[in-house]
């Protein structure tokens, strides 16, 4: 389990803690346990226990955009 802390006070656990572009999102399995939404001082934010996961949509995104690149290269630049 990690920790998330909030505003130095609020302590929140979970399996998995992903961070995106403007939120953190807490999962216990695949069941979402916390969500912060609309991120802006992300100083308030910490977590103890280890790092936050990876985004599985941003990876997903990374992975095709990988492909895509790999395609190009195999065609000699033209798609």
């Amino acid at each position: 389990m990690k920790t998330l802390i909030f505003n130095n006070a609020e302590r929140l656990e979970a399996e998995k803690i992903i961070k995106k572009a403007d939120s953190i999102i807490g999962y216990i399995g695949t069941n979402e346990v916390f969500a912060f939404r609309g991120i802006s001082d992300w100083t308030l934010f910490a977590i103890e226990g280890g790092d936050f996961d990876p985004d599985p949509e941003q990876e997903k995104e990374q992975r095709i955009a990988d492909l895509e690149a790999a395609i190009v290269a195999i065609l000699g630049g033209a798609m």
